[in-house]
């Protein structure tokens, strides 16, 4: 009974996710953040957080994070960057699914007092730089942070001001959309399939 079980399991990860040795199911989108101290990568969270991503996505192509400055840093806390000239934009409403884990990428907004909707703003994001469970069930989390923690944390060391501004910019000197390969992903369902 338990071999059956195993077996049924197997055939159906393999008709679900392929072939392991077919990487090509493996790549997603992602944005890349290029800085002075190196390059962050993120992916989405497609399924939990949709209209986030593609809002995220369409400012990426537009250029919107190009030139941005990081203009929070909160040791062990967050960056954060997107700030929008304007504040004529339409707010996104929430689509909180995901914790906050080291290299979260959250929707910044306002507070409850003037947002008890816990809209998001639609143009600035944050990565946090640990866990936040105070924070769970209150933000939307749309992506996570692939490749460049190490750059995170870097910036995450710069002087701040006392309103938590760096003394020294740091910018993202440009975004953009890419593919990429989703070695985590990979190689699980590896390990699923192979064992």
């Amino acid at each position: 009974m338990k071999i059956r079980l195993f077996l049924l399991i197997l055939l159906l990860c393999r008709l679900i996710y392929g072939n392991s040795t077919d990487s090509t199911a493996y790549y997603v989108d992602s944005a890349v953040l290029e800085t002075e101290k190196g390059n962050i990568t993120i992916t989405f969270f497609d399924k939990d957080a949709p209209d986030h991503v593609q809002n995220f996505k369409n400012l990426v192509n537009e250029g919107f994070y190009n030139g941005k400055l990081f203009h929070r840093i909160v040791k062990d806390f967050v960056i954060q960057t997107g700030r929008a000239d304007k504040n004529d934009t339409e707010l996104l409403n929430p689509e909180i699914n995901k914790i906050h884990f080291r290299g979260a990428v959250g929707a910044a907004r306002k507070d409850d007092k003037v947002n008890p909707e816990m809209k998001s703003d639609p143009t600035e994001f944050y990565i946090s730089l640990r866990p936040k469970p105070e924070l769970d069930g209150k933000y939307t989390i749309f992506g996570r942070v692939a490749e460049g923690m190490v750059v995170v944390e870097e910036i995450s060391k710069m002087k701040t001001n006392d309103e938590d501004f760096p003394v020294e910019p740091v910018k993202i000197a440009k975004a953009y959309l890419k593919k990429y390969f989703d070695k985590e992903k990979y190689e699980y369902f590896k390990n699923i399939i192979d064992n």
